[in-house]
Protein backbone atom coordinates (compact mmCIF):
# COMPACT_ATOMS: atom_id res chain seq x y z
CA UNK A 1 0.00 0.00 0.00
CA UNK A 2 1.35 3.34 -0.84
CA UNK A 3 2.01 5.89 2.30
CA UNK A 4 0.28 8.53 -0.07
CA UNK A 5 -3.41 7.59 -1.00
CA UNK A 6 -4.13 8.15 -4.71
CA UNK A 7 -7.17 9.73 -5.05
CA UNK A 8 -9.19 9.82 -8.80
CA UNK A 9 -10.65 12.78 -10.21
CA UNK A 10 -12.60 12.40 -13.41
CA UNK A 11 -10.51 14.87 -16.04
CA UNK A 12 -14.01 16.48 -16.62
CA UNK A 13 -15.58 19.90 -16.35
CA UNK A 14 -18.01 18.32 -14.46
CA UNK A 15 -16.15 17.02 -11.36
CA UNK A 16 -14.24 20.46 -11.03
CA UNK A 17 -16.67 22.18 -7.99
CA UNK A 18 -15.47 19.32 -6.37
CA UNK A 19 -11.98 19.32 -6.82
CA UNK A 20 -11.49 23.00 -7.53
CA UNK A 21 -10.82 23.85 -4.02
CA UNK A 22 -8.13 20.76 -3.78
CA UNK A 23 -6.58 21.83 -6.65
CA UNK A 24 -6.12 25.54 -5.86
CA UNK A 25 -4.85 24.79 -2.59
CA UNK A 26 -7.62 26.14 -0.55
CA UNK A 27 -8.70 22.48 0.79
CA UNK A 28 -5.96 20.45 1.89
CA UNK A 29 -6.14 16.07 1.77
CA UNK A 30 -3.05 13.66 2.67
CA UNK A 31 -3.03 12.15 -0.94
CA UNK A 32 -2.52 12.73 -4.70
CA UNK A 33 -5.16 13.45 -7.06
CA UNK A 34 -4.68 11.47 -10.43
CA UNK A 35 -7.17 12.90 -13.58
CA UNK A 36 -8.53 10.42 -15.88
CA UNK A 37 -11.24 9.75 -17.97
CA UNK A 38 -13.81 7.56 -16.04
CA UNK A 39 -13.36 4.26 -18.02
CA UNK A 40 -9.31 4.59 -17.05
CA UNK A 41 -10.27 5.43 -13.25
CA UNK A 42 -12.40 2.23 -13.21
CA UNK A 43 -9.48 0.44 -14.46
CA UNK A 44 -7.27 1.77 -12.17
CA UNK A 45 -9.80 1.30 -9.11
CA UNK A 46 -10.08 -2.31 -10.30
CA UNK A 47 -6.27 -3.09 -10.70
CA UNK A 48 -5.59 -1.70 -7.37
CA UNK A 49 -3.84 1.75 -8.72
CA UNK A 50 -6.18 4.19 -7.15
CA UNK A 51 -7.21 4.05 -3.41
CA UNK A 52 -10.53 6.54 -3.19
CA UNK A 53 -11.62 7.60 -6.52
CA UNK A 54 -14.60 8.89 -7.97
CA UNK A 55 -16.16 6.27 -10.70
CA UNK A 56 -19.17 5.42 -12.96
CA UNK A 57 -22.08 3.97 -10.99
CA UNK A 58 -21.83 0.88 -13.20
CA UNK A 59 -18.21 0.29 -12.51
CA UNK A 60 -18.91 0.25 -8.50
CA UNK A 61 -21.78 -1.93 -9.53
CA UNK A 62 -19.19 -4.90 -11.05
CA UNK A 63 -16.68 -4.32 -8.16
CA UNK A 64 -18.90 -3.42 -5.04
CA UNK A 65 -17.43 -6.62 -3.20
CA UNK A 66 -14.39 -4.95 -3.13
CA UNK A 67 -15.45 -1.35 -2.95
CA UNK A 68 -16.97 1.00 -0.58
CA UNK A 69 -19.24 4.05 -1.17
CA UNK A 70 -18.43 7.18 0.66
CA UNK A 71 -21.26 8.97 1.61
CA UNK A 72 -22.52 12.73 0.31
CA UNK A 73 -20.54 12.46 -2.95
CA UNK A 74 -21.87 11.97 -6.09
CA UNK A 75 -22.33 13.46 -9.83
CA UNK A 76 -25.90 13.03 -10.19
CA UNK A 77 -29.39 14.77 -11.91
CA UNK A 78 -33.11 15.08 -11.02
CA UNK A 79 -33.38 15.89 -15.00
CA UNK A 80 -31.38 17.10 -17.60
CA UNK A 81 -27.71 16.78 -16.76
CA UNK A 82 -26.49 18.60 -20.29
CA UNK A 83 -23.06 16.30 -20.41
CA UNK A 84 -24.64 12.72 -21.18
CA UNK A 85 -26.51 13.16 -24.57
CA UNK A 86 -27.42 11.05 -27.64
CA UNK A 87 -27.28 13.20 -31.09
CA UNK A 88 -29.40 11.72 -33.44
CA UNK A 89 -30.07 12.30 -37.37
CA UNK A 90 -33.48 10.81 -36.65
CA UNK A 91 -36.42 10.38 -33.86
CA UNK A 92 -35.48 8.24 -31.08
CA UNK A 93 -38.20 5.54 -31.75
CA UNK A 94 -36.45 5.52 -35.83
CA UNK A 95 -33.61 4.04 -34.66
CA UNK A 96 -34.87 0.27 -34.64
CA UNK A 97 -31.65 -1.77 -36.23
CA UNK A 98 -29.64 1.63 -36.96
CA UNK A 99 -26.29 1.93 -36.15
CA UNK A 100 -25.42 3.95 -32.66
CA UNK A 101 -21.77 5.21 -31.79
CA UNK A 102 -20.69 4.71 -28.27
CA UNK A 103 -18.62 6.95 -26.53
CA UNK A 104 -15.53 5.39 -25.39
CA UNK A 105 -15.34 6.61 -22.02
CA UNK A 106 -17.85 5.85 -19.49
CA UNK A 107 -19.92 2.53 -18.90
CA UNK A 108 -22.29 4.05 -17.51
CA UNK A 109 -23.87 6.28 -20.22
CA UNK A 110 -23.74 3.33 -22.34
CA UNK A 111 -25.95 1.20 -19.95
CA UNK A 112 -28.13 4.16 -19.51
CA UNK A 113 -28.62 4.60 -23.02
CA UNK A 114 -29.13 0.88 -23.67
CA UNK A 115 -32.24 0.65 -21.07
CA UNK A 116 -33.64 4.01 -22.11
CA UNK A 117 -33.67 2.56 -25.92
CA UNK A 118 -35.20 -0.71 -24.92
CA UNK A 119 -37.62 -0.05 -21.42
CA UNK A 120 -38.44 3.79 -22.62
CA UNK A 121 -39.49 3.35 -26.30
CA UNK A 122 -38.49 -0.44 -27.38
CA UNK A 123 -35.87 0.12 -29.50
CA UNK A 124 -32.94 -2.58 -30.68
CA UNK A 125 -30.24 -0.53 -32.16
CA UNK A 126 -27.04 -1.66 -33.57
CA UNK A 127 -23.84 -0.63 -31.47
CA UNK A 128 -20.03 0.06 -31.62
CA UNK A 129 -17.61 1.78 -29.78
CA UNK A 130 -15.48 4.38 -31.61
CA UNK A 131 -11.74 4.57 -30.36
CA UNK A 132 -10.65 7.16 -27.95
CA UNK A 133 -10.21 10.47 -29.94
CA UNK A 134 -12.29 9.86 -33.15
CA UNK A 135 -14.54 12.68 -33.50
CA UNK A 136 -18.72 12.01 -33.07
CA UNK A 137 -19.84 10.79 -36.30
CA UNK A 138 -16.71 8.16 -36.84
CA UNK A 139 -17.48 4.40 -38.11
CA UNK A 140 -15.73 1.35 -38.75
CA UNK A 141 -14.12 1.23 -42.08
CA UNK A 142 -16.35 -0.04 -44.78
CA UNK A 143 -19.52 0.71 -42.77
CA UNK A 144 -21.99 4.02 -43.35
CA UNK A 145 -22.06 6.75 -41.13
CA UNK A 146 -24.16 6.03 -37.72
CA UNK A 147 -27.54 7.18 -37.61
CA UNK A 148 -27.03 8.14 -33.71
CA UNK A 149 -23.69 9.11 -31.27
CA UNK A 150 -23.44 9.37 -27.38
CA UNK A 151 -21.44 11.47 -26.38
CA UNK A 152 -20.21 12.22 -22.41
CA UNK A 153 -18.82 15.04 -20.39
CA UNK A 154 -16.84 17.97 -22.17
CA UNK A 155 -17.56 16.35 -25.67
CA UNK A 156 -21.00 16.37 -25.22
CA UNK A 157 -20.96 20.30 -24.10
CA UNK A 158 -19.11 20.94 -26.97
CA UNK A 159 -21.66 19.13 -29.64
CA UNK A 160 -24.31 20.66 -27.83
CA UNK A 161 -23.22 23.77 -30.10
CA UNK A 162 -22.87 21.92 -33.64
CA UNK A 163 -25.88 20.11 -32.91
CA UNK A 164 -28.55 21.95 -35.33
CA UNK A 165 -30.26 19.77 -37.19
CA UNK A 166 -29.94 16.86 -35.17
CA UNK A 167 -32.58 15.47 -32.44
CA UNK A 168 -30.66 15.73 -29.27
CA UNK A 169 -31.70 13.64 -26.19
CA UNK A 170 -30.42 14.66 -22.66
CA UNK A 171 -30.37 11.09 -20.74
CA UNK A 172 -30.49 12.65 -17.93
CA UNK A 173 -34.06 14.58 -18.89
CA UNK A 174 -34.82 10.96 -20.38
CA UNK A 175 -34.18 8.94 -17.04
CA UNK A 176 -35.72 11.19 -14.87
CA UNK A 177 -39.11 10.98 -17.11
CA UNK A 178 -39.40 7.72 -17.72
CA UNK A 179 -38.65 6.93 -13.59
CA UNK A 180 -39.27 10.41 -11.45
CA UNK A 181 -36.09 9.39 -9.74
CA UNK A 182 -32.27 10.61 -9.88
CA UNK A 183 -29.62 9.21 -11.92
CA UNK A 184 -26.61 8.94 -9.90
CA UNK A 185 -23.69 9.20 -13.06
CA UNK A 186 -20.56 8.69 -10.49
CA UNK A 187 -20.24 7.59 -6.77
CA UNK A 188 -16.87 8.10 -4.56
CA UNK A 189 -15.53 5.11 -3.12
CA UNK A 190 -12.72 3.43 -1.58
CA UNK A 191 -10.82 0.35 -1.62
CA UNK A 192 -12.01 -1.72 1.29
CA UNK A 193 -8.61 -2.76 2.05
CA UNK A 194 -7.69 0.79 2.65
CA UNK A 195 -10.84 1.65 4.45
CA UNK A 196 -9.93 -1.07 6.77
CA UNK A 197 -6.11 -0.14 7.38
CA UNK A 198 -6.17 3.31 7.29
CA UNK A 199 -9.38 4.67 9.01
CA UNK A 200 -7.73 7.86 9.78
CA UNK A 201 -6.50 8.38 6.42
CA UNK A 202 -9.69 7.91 4.79
CA UNK A 203 -11.41 9.99 7.31
CA UNK A 204 -9.34 13.00 6.56
CA UNK A 205 -9.97 12.54 2.72
CA UNK A 206 -13.16 11.87 2.95
CA UNK A 207 -13.78 15.46 4.96
CA UNK A 208 -11.62 17.34 2.46
CA UNK A 209 -13.52 16.29 -0.40
CA UNK A 210 -16.72 17.38 1.49
CA UNK A 211 -15.11 20.32 2.57
CA UNK A 212 -13.72 21.12 -1.10
CA UNK A 213 -17.76 20.24 -2.41
CA UNK A 214 -18.88 22.94 0.31
CA UNK A 215 -16.31 25.34 -1.14
CA UNK A 216 -17.37 24.93 -4.44
CA UNK A 217 -20.82 25.29 -3.93
CA UNK A 218 -20.45 28.57 -2.23
CA UNK A 219 -17.98 29.83 -4.60
CA UNK A 220 -19.84 28.93 -7.85
CA UNK A 221 -19.43 31.96 -9.93
CA UNK A 222 -15.32 31.25 -9.58
CA UNK A 223 -15.43 27.55 -10.35
CA UNK A 224 -17.86 28.33 -13.82
CA UNK A 225 -15.36 31.39 -14.36
CA UNK A 226 -12.27 28.71 -14.55
CA UNK A 227 -14.23 25.82 -16.53
CA UNK A 228 -15.18 28.58 -19.13
CA UNK A 229 -11.61 29.34 -18.79
CA UNK A 230 -10.72 25.87 -19.72
CA UNK A 231 -13.40 24.70 -22.63
CA UNK A 232 -14.06 27.97 -24.53
CA UNK A 233 -17.86 27.68 -23.15
CA UNK A 234 -19.38 31.01 -22.06
CA UNK A 235 -19.61 31.57 -18.63
CA UNK A 236 -23.07 31.55 -18.60
CA UNK A 237 -23.15 28.04 -20.21
CA UNK A 238 -21.12 26.78 -17.47
CA UNK A 239 -23.24 27.83 -14.75
CA UNK A 240 -26.32 26.87 -16.12
CA UNK A 241 -24.59 23.28 -16.38
CA UNK A 242 -23.31 23.27 -12.67
CA UNK A 243 -26.66 24.34 -11.96
CA UNK A 244 -27.98 21.08 -13.29
CA UNK A 245 -25.63 19.14 -11.14
CA UNK A 246 -26.01 17.32 -8.23
CA UNK A 247 -23.17 16.44 -5.85
CA UNK A 248 -25.11 14.97 -2.66
CA UNK A 249 -25.89 11.69 -2.03
CA UNK A 250 -29.44 11.31 -0.20
CA UNK A 251 -31.60 8.92 -0.06
CA UNK A 252 -33.23 9.94 -3.39
CA UNK A 253 -30.21 8.99 -5.04
CA UNK A 254 -29.75 5.87 -3.47
CA UNK A 255 -33.28 5.10 -4.56
CA UNK A 256 -32.18 6.24 -8.40
CA UNK A 257 -29.27 3.86 -7.84
CA UNK A 258 -31.16 0.74 -7.26
CA UNK A 259 -33.95 1.40 -10.18
CA UNK A 260 -30.64 1.68 -12.62
CA UNK A 261 -28.93 -1.46 -11.23
CA UNK A 262 -32.61 -3.43 -11.53
CA UNK A 263 -32.87 -2.71 -14.70
CA UNK A 264 -29.26 -3.15 -15.84
CA UNK A 265 -29.37 -6.63 -14.56
CA UNK A 266 -33.25 -7.56 -16.26
CA UNK A 267 -31.62 -6.34 -19.12
CA UNK A 268 -28.37 -8.76 -18.68
CA UNK A 269 -25.45 -6.04 -18.49
CA UNK A 270 -25.32 -7.20 -14.45
CA UNK A 271 -24.04 -10.42 -13.64
CA UNK A 272 -26.19 -10.11 -9.86
CA UNK A 273 -27.64 -7.07 -7.99
CA UNK A 274 -24.90 -4.66 -6.55
CA UNK A 275 -25.10 -4.42 -2.59
CA UNK A 276 -24.54 -0.15 -1.79
CA UNK A 277 -22.27 -0.68 0.57
CA UNK A 278 -21.10 2.58 2.38
CA UNK A 279 -18.79 3.38 4.24
CA UNK A 280 -19.54 4.37 8.26
CA UNK A 281 -16.42 4.31 9.96
CA UNK A 282 -16.37 7.92 10.32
Amino acid sequence: MCVLPRVGRVSYLNCLPVFYALEQGKVDIPGTVVAGPPVELNRALAEGELEVTAVSSFAYAQHFDKCLVLPGLSISSSGPVKSVALFSKRPIQELEGQSISLTPYSATSVALLEVLLKRLYGVEARFFRRPPGAPLWWAPEGEEEPAAALAIGDEALQAWKLAGGLFVYDLGKEWYGFTGQPMVFALWVVREEFAREHPEKLKAIWQGLLASKAWGREHLAEVAQEAARLSGLSLGEMVEYFGVLEYDLGPEHIRGLKTFYRYCYEEGRLSCLPEIRIWERY
